[in-house]
Order: C-alpha cells, then sequence, then structure tokens
C-alpha cells in the first residue's frame, strides 16, 4: 500500500521507514526546514509560512494564515485528494502541546472518514484501532495504552502482560494506560466503539 509520510513542525528525530517508489513526502510548513535538516527529499510543502520562510527549491502550496483548519490537516487533504489512505505523520508529536492534542483528535477524525494515520516518531507512534489490531513481535519490548474514544467501547487485549475479552472501556478509563508486550505477538479488538493506541519505547 502506498504511504503518504508528512513532515509537521512538532519535535522531529527522524524518519524512520523506507520511502518507497510510489510514496508521497510532504512538509506542512516549518517541517520542510526540519526535513532539509535530515537531508529528507520532500515532494510538497504546504502552509502559511507563518513560522518559517517559504522555500524556493520545492514544489509550494501556499495557504491563507488566517483559516480554519491546520498545516498538518491541509497536507492531510492534499494527501486524500491524491488518493492516498495511508499516512505517517513525524514531526506531530512533541512542540506545542496544543498541536500535539489537536493531531491527536485529527487522527481520530480521519479514521472515521476511512484512512489510517499514524503519529510517529523514534520511540513514539500513535494510532486509532475501530476494529482489530495484530502486531508481530520483533525481538524487542515495549509499553502499550488503549485509552477509548467512546463510551460504548468493548476491548479485547490478547499477547499483551494484561490481557481483556470484550471489557467495556469508557471514555474515561484510565485501566489501558501502560500495558506491556511480553515477548510474543500480540492483538487489539475493538467493538461498538474505537481506541487510542500509544506504543512507547521502556526508554521514555
Amino acid at each position: 500500500m502506498k504511504t503518504c509520510y508528512i513532515i509537521g513542525g512538532g519535535d522531529f528525530d527522524g524518519l524512520f521507514d523506507e520511502i518507497k517508489k510510489d510514496d508521497l513526502v510532504i512538509a506542512a510548513d516549518r517541517g520542510y526546514t526540519l526535513a532539509k535538516d535530515k537531508n529528507i527529499k520532500v515532494d510538497y510543502v504546504i502552509g502559511d509560512f507563518d513560522s518559517s520562510t517559504k522555500p524556493s527549491d520545492a514544489k509550494v502550496v501556499s495557504l491563507n494564515p488566517i483559516k480554519d483548519f491546520t498545516d498538518t490537516v491541509a497536507a492531510i487533504e492534499m494527501a486524500k485528494d491524491m488518493g492516498y489512505k495511508n499516512i505517517i505523520i513525524y514531526g506531530g508529536l512533541g512542540g506545542r502541546e496544543s498541536h500535539t492534542i489537536s493531531n491527536i483528535r485529527t487522527i481520530y477524525h480521519y479514521k472515521n472518514c476511512g484512512i489510517d494515520i499514524k503519529l510517529k516518531s523514534e520511540k513514539k507512534e500513535i494510532f486509532v484501532v475501530s476494529d482489530s489490531f495484530s502486531y508481530k513481535y520483533t525481538g524487542k519490548d515495549f509499553y502499550v495504552s488503549v485509552f477509548s474514544l467512546k463510551d460504548t467501547t468493548k476491548v479485547t487485549l490478547r499477547g499483551l502482560y494484561y490481557e481483556l475479552d470484550s471489557y467495556p472501556m469508557t471514555i474515561d478509563d484510565s485501566l489501558g494506560v501502560s500495558n506491556e508486550t511480553y515477548q510474543r505477538d500480540f492483538e487489539i479488538e475493538v467493538s461498538d466503539g474505537a481506541v487510542l493506541v500509544i506504543f512507547e519505547d521502556k526508554s521514555c
């Protein structure tokens, strides 16, 4: 499946995926400067350039600074219009907390639109599951937190240190925080709702 990589203006510690022929790289405003510092080739730069200088060596889509959406959302919409349904955002965590929370809410919104978006850094991954998710163990254990995004969600966890079977997880439930992988594959199954899943390196 072809993937669009979006580089935002938050904390950016590098890009940890192999970019393939049909993949697309979009920098959202200041994300272009961060990408250039890491020698990452960018296909498009989109933004209002209120926090950076408009580049002269890339395809630029300029936005009005007075708008009802973030530069990251504009980049997602651009990717969607180009047919991408699998998106990974780097530089979407850290920086201003308001932007991080906005990005988390954004990935949930687009999940409901049939687009899978992951927020990623070297030591963290955040994404939404509304049906099922499976993970093949690669030899390294990490923390897995699961938070309900609806009051009706039923959650099943198999293969993690703490397992659940059709547990009714409400939106204010903290039971799912800081679970752990356990040297094996694991599965997350969700019905009647959706969950936010956070992978965190044990060094965090």
